[in-house]
């Protein structure tokens, strides 16, 4: 009994520079949140094979397959699969790079209009005071975009792609 899937995600969940003291908070205010990603994944692992990006701080999605490699290596098994699924930055950038299509987590820090890429979904919540770029605090109006943007929203963009 062999299941099929719709296709094959490449999953990030969060920067390997999250803790580190050189960006202070930044990566903080980027980041969605591994409860977020992990009710995406579970959703997700109904349809699609997905395979996450881990590096030495990584929290690991439960039920998925793991790609414990090195930048280069890990943008070789993104291109051999069908979708990009993670925040702005690097791998976002080599998504792009790679004519990749991908579903972006932009929150309320910065503007996809900045970095993003009009061939990519780009998920942002415009929301009073976005794109805030808080670099050095802990910001609130991050913590409402990460509430304000839902898992199940992101399933659906990602499920529109493949029909």
């Amino acid at each position: 009994n062999t299941k099929k899937f719709l296709g094959i995600i490449f999953l990030e969940t969060g920067s390997s520079k999250l803790n580190d003291p050189q960006f202070k908070y930044k990566h903080r205010n980027k980041d969605w949140g591994m409860e977020n990603w992990s009710k995406l994944a579970q959703i997700l692992i109904k349809n699609f094979l997905i395979i996450q990006t881990i590096h030495k701080e990584s929290l690991k999605v439960e039920n998925v397959f793991y790609c414990d490699q090195d930048f280069r290596t890990s943008c070789a098994v993104m291109k051999n699969s069908d979708l990009y699924l993670g925040p702005e930055g690097g791998f976002s950038h080599a998504a792009a790079a790679l004519s990749k299509t991908a579903v972006v987590y932009f929150g309320g820090w910065i503007s996809p209009n900045i970095t993003g890429y009009k061939m990519h979904t780009n998920i942002y919540a415009d929301l009073e005071g976005s794109p805030c770029g808080a670099k050095s605090y802990i910001c609130n109006h991050c913590k409402k975009c990460r509430e304000f943007i839902k898992p199940e929203n992101i399933y659906q963009k990602v499920k529109d792609l493949f029909n």
